[in-house]
């Protein structure tokens, strides 16, 4: 059986799977369209299923091994892309506990504030990270901390959409600097989490707790 390689890609407004072969040639996609989960209580908000969409991703990934005559034993190596900016949070035990879209809006007040309270910041984070608050994971870690709680109480990590793929693919939960890098707390000339940029998001509240 000729190899072949395997893309699964997390879009803004889809799902799909695309088959190459060795020499690049695309020989097969799938693709499904998803709808983000928008929270009425919380203008803005845009959450990814992942339940839902993980069932839509396999499905994806069976349509393009059968238009492609392949069998799963066919496919030699797997990649994930996604839509920029999405993230996933995981508690202890390797279970996803939140995620949202890039298009997630939801935390504005969050990234006034952070600015109103902490000028320069953005433009030292911008330096190291290569992001801007908005859409970044930052403002989106104090809604969490303001809004859930609970789950801010239990999250343990957290990666990209595309992480999330290779985790539920591999068990594994790591964080391709490639797209970590828009999270805002990657620093690209090191490749790691920077522990500065952190440090200084934790120390600052941006409103107290709601519940």
């Amino acid at each position: 059986m000729t190899p072949h390689v395997l893309a699964i890609d997390a879009g803004t407004g889809s799902g799909r799977a695309v088959i190459f072969d060795l020499s690049g040639r695309q020989v097969a996609v799938a693709q499904e369209e998803w709808t983000h989960l928008s929270d009425p209580r919380y203008p803005g908000s845009m959450e990814f299923d992942c339940v839902a969409n993980w069932a839509l991703l396999a499905r994806c990934v069976r349509k393009a091994l059968a238009s492609a005559g392949l069998p799963a034993s066919a496919i030699r190596a797997v990649s994930a892309t996604s839509m920029r900016e999405g993230i996933v949070l995981w508690d202890r035990n390797g279970r996803e506990l939140w995620a949202c879209a890039n298009v997630d809006s939801r935390a504005s007040d969050e990234t006034k504030a952070l600015k109103a309270a902490m000028p320069g910041f953005e433009r030292d984070a911008y330096a190291v990270t290569g992001q801007t608050f908005a859409l970044g994971a930052i403002p989106r870690l104090k809604w969490i901390e303001r809004h859930m709680p609970d789950v801010h109480a239990r999250m343990a990590r957290m990666c990209m959409l595309s992480d999330w793929i290779v985790a539920r693919l591999s068990g594994e939960i790591a964080c391709d600097p490639s797209n970590g890098g828009t999270s805002g707390l990657l620093a690209l000339g090191t490749r790691t989490w920077d522990a500065d940029i952190a440090r200084r998001c934790r120390g600052h509240s941006c409103g107290g707790r709601r519940r």
